[in-house]
């Protein structure tokens, strides 16, 4: 399941104000000051509690953070079901809402992105575009996605691409077989720009496991953000 609920280990996540910025919106939060920001795009549910907390919570570390309304044009959900998700996204056209977004990427001085599910299939066509900034991708779908606009599937392109990004998924995701783990993890094993970290025992979705009972989830998912934290918080903008 991807993200829908407030995570408890993140802040409430309510005081981002809405921006439109030519083809791109969404919800802007920390101090417009800050030289460091990040892009967030969204899993097929958009832009719930959940991001609105971890924007927040990456904002707090001194960065503004925009949560982008990757579905805008398609309207709110009726309903936070997965079929209803699936029907919107199934209307989105992933080429050209990645056109849009790298514009405005490049044209904000965006100094990381981090994409959850559908968003990190879009990471790793940044990737592939040399997006100048910190690419992180959590459980994004390396065997691609059906869509009216379908974009190459990263498996296809990963071993070419130089430009640095990091992979974040559970050893038990159930939307992304074994076969498709072992692939993607050999060309991290080949190719240097592709940084891929395995958890074991976690599923699709873990970084929730940060609210987990379980010793070996939660710390699974502390690692997790712990990395895409280095990534975007250390890794320097590339000249664009």
């Amino acid at each position: 399941m991807c993200h829908i609920e407030q995570c408890g280990s993140f802040p409430s996540g309510d005081d981002g104000a809405l921006f439109h910025d030519g083809e791109i919106s969404g919800y802007r939060f920390g101090d417009g000051a800050a030289d460091r920001r990040i892009a967030i795009l969204p899993d097929i549910y958009g832009c719930t509690s959940f991001y609105r907390g971890f924007a927040a919570h990456l904002a707090a570390r001194g960065a503004v953070v925009d949560l982008i309304r990757t579905f805008e044009d398609l309207g709110e959900l009726a309903e936070h079901t997965r079929e209803a998700a699936f029907k919107r996204r199934h209307r989105l056209k992933d080429r050209t809402f990645v056109d849009a977004f790298e514009r405005y990427g490049r044209r904000r001085g965006i100094s990381g992105v981090v994409g959850f599910c559908i968003g990190g299939l879009f990471v790793y066509e940044l990737a592939r575009r040399e997006f100048p900034a910190a690419l992180v991708s959590f459980y994004g779908f390396p065997q691609g996605l059906p869509n009216q606009e379908v974009l190459d599937a990263p498996l296809t392109y990963l071993d070419t691409v130089t430009t640095p990004h990091l992979t974040l998924f559970g050893a038990e995701d159930d939307l992304i077989s074994k076969e498709i783990q072992t692939l993607l993890s050999a060309i991290g094993e080949r190719q240097p720009a592709c940084r891929v970290r395995v958890f074991e025992g976690s599923g699709h979705g873990f970084l929730t496991d940060l609210d987990a009972t379980d010793p070996h989830r939660r710390d699974n998912a502390a690692k997790a953000l712990a990395l895409c934290e280095e990534a975007l918080f250390t890794t320097a903008r590339a000249a664009a």
